[in-house]
């Protein structure tokens, strides 16, 4: 659940893109891991624009928390705006970080 839920938050931060499945990998004890940063910071081959979801959040995500309704779904919510909330403390630093990143991938 909180590894969903922070990479939510960190998926929507640096607008990674191409979310789907097939670039999802879990571990031994079910974290999620994204393997595939090619379109991030709305970098895309040609420039087409796709996926206008600030994150993922699919069915099948939804199902694994047992229903929009579910304590689970709840505790997930609570755990994204406390990531949000923790970001807000490092937002300059954060941005700092991502303004290097940028200037890197199109300098």
């Amino acid at each position: 659940m909180r590894s969903l839920a922070g990479y939510s938050v960190v998926t929507y931060l640096l607008q990674v893109k191409d979310r789907h499945n097939g670039n999802i990998l879990l571990d031994n004890e079910g974290h999620i891991i994204h393997i595939d940063f090619g379109f991030m910071l709305s970098n895309s081959p040609g420039y087409v624009g796709f996926e206008s979801a600030p994150f993922k959040m699919s069915v099948e995500y939804i199902e694994i928390l047992d229903g929009l309704n579910s304590p689970k779904f709840k505790e997930f919510k609570s755990l994204v705006l406390k990531g949000f909330l923790g970001l807000r403390k490092h937002a300059d630093r954060i941005l700092l970080m991502v303004e290097m990143m940028v200037k890197g991938i199109f300098g």
